[in-house]
């Protein structure tokens, strides 16, 4: 299925504002993408179609996952939201027929992140964040850091999320806590050299 064919299927099945927020991460992992030197054709893709699964209610989550034997782990089960994530594997391939391993694998964690992401990983999970409709109180200092730095950015990206979380009363995805952890010991790693 090619790209545009992709667009008209998920704009018939989003609500607009998620599906301006679909097409916002496609332009902005496109950018990413030829600025680190990533496959633009997969950022393209899977920054388009990072939130197929957001045509199913929030509070249907964790049954639809259940019925399609999808595993979830006990912080997914305490904040359905994050199964989006997983969920967006699975119609992915159902709806869109994506194969592609990395394609999914950045689907797969763009919500949460994780230690030894690839490159398209990155460039998703930071299109996500970065897209223009995107307005927090740091948004604007992390486009300019992307502009130079995506590890850097992709830290700066953990240590935003996680404070919003702590400050909300949410738990922090493992997978999280293990990118953030990844990047500071790098960092730190770097200092001792």
């Amino acid at each position: 299925m090619d790209l545009d064919t992709m667009e008209k299927k998920l704009e018939k099945s989003l609500q607009p504002k998620r599906f301006h927020h679909c097409t916002a991460v496609r332009d902005t992992a496109i950018i990413l993408a030829k600025r680190y030197g990533a496959d633009v054709e997969k950022a393209a893709i899977a920054g388009l179609i990072h939130d197929c699964a957001r045509k199913i209610p929030t509070k249907d989550f964790i049954e639809v996952c259940t019925k399609l034997g999808i595993p979830m782990d006990d912080v997914e089960r305490h904040q359905p939201i994050l199964l989006h994530a997983k969920l967006g594997v699975h119609f992915a391939k159902e709806d869109f027929g994506v194969t592609d391993p990395e394609i999914l694998d950045a689907i797969r964690y763009h919500t949460t992140g994780k230690a030894h992401m690839s490159l398209l990983d990155k460039v998703i999970y930071l299109a996500d964040l970065l897209e223009p409709h995107r307005d927090f109180a740091t948004v604007d200092d992390m486009r300019k850091q992307a502009e130079k730095s995506l590890d850097g950015t992709l830290l700066s990206a953990y240590e935003n999320t996680m404070n919003y979380l702590l400050g909300q009363d949410l738990l922090i995805h493992p997978d999280c806590l293990a990118g953030y952890n990844e990047l500071v010991m790098q960092r730190l790693d770097k200092k001792k050299e």
